[in-house]
Parts: structure tokens; C-alpha cells; sequence
């Protein structure tokens, strides 16, 4: 008689966190394998622009909420204290670089 070893399907979260693994290893072997790969050194040039390119995105986005809003409102579809809080959240967004900066430095 034979017995034969029935395995159960992996779950998808098991499949995802192989699959997190591997490209883990794969990548830290690939820049073991190959340092000149890692371009370090213009690692803070590209998250400049990163930066700069999401201030943009943001920066367009609270532009038009509070014109959305305020127009809204102005037809009196939406509360004049909603707008209010549109404009809160658009001044967190607009100045949490600069808080950052001056809690922690910008080095």
C-alpha cells in the first residue's frame, strides 16, 4: 500500500508572500551580483523629482476641489462649512513639507 501526501492549495496570501520573497531575494541577489546597478549616488536627484512631480499632482488636485466646492456652494449644493473643510485639508496639504522639514531638518 502507498501512501501518497495530499498537499493543500496555497492560500493567495501564502502565493502573495512567496511571491514578496522571491522578488526579494532575486533583487537583493541581483544587486550583490551587480553594485553598479544600485546608482546610489542619484538616488536623492530621483527622489527630487519624485517629490516635485507629487506636489504637482497634489497641488492640481486642491486646486480643483476648492474651486469644485466653492462653485457648489455658491449654487448651494454643498455647505458652506464643507468648503471649510476643504480648505483645512487643502492647507495640511499644501504646508506638510514644510512641517516636516521644520520638525526634522531637510537633511
Amino acid at each position: 500500500m502507498t501512501s501518497a501526501i495530499v498537499r493543500a492549495p496555497l492560500t493567495p496570501s501564502a502565493r502573495s508572500t512567496v511571491a514578496q520573497t522571491a522578488l526579494l531575494l532575486s533583487t537583493a541577489m541581483l544587486l550583490v551580483l551587480m553594485p553598479e546597478w544600485a546608482f546610489a549616488q542619484d538616488l536623492a536627484g530621483k527622489a527630487d523629482k519624485a517629490l516635485e512631480w507629487i506636489k504637482t499632482g497634489v497641488h492640481t488636485i486642491l486646486v480643483v476641489s476648492v474651486i469644485g466646492s466653492g462653485v457648489l456652494a455658491a449654487f448651494g449644493r454643498m455647505s458652506w462649512s464643507t468648503v471649510g473643510q476643504v480648505l483645512v485639508g487643502a492647507i495640511v496639504a499644501g504646508v506638510a513639507t514644510e512641517v516636516v522639514d521644520a520638525l526634522y531638518g531637510s537633511g
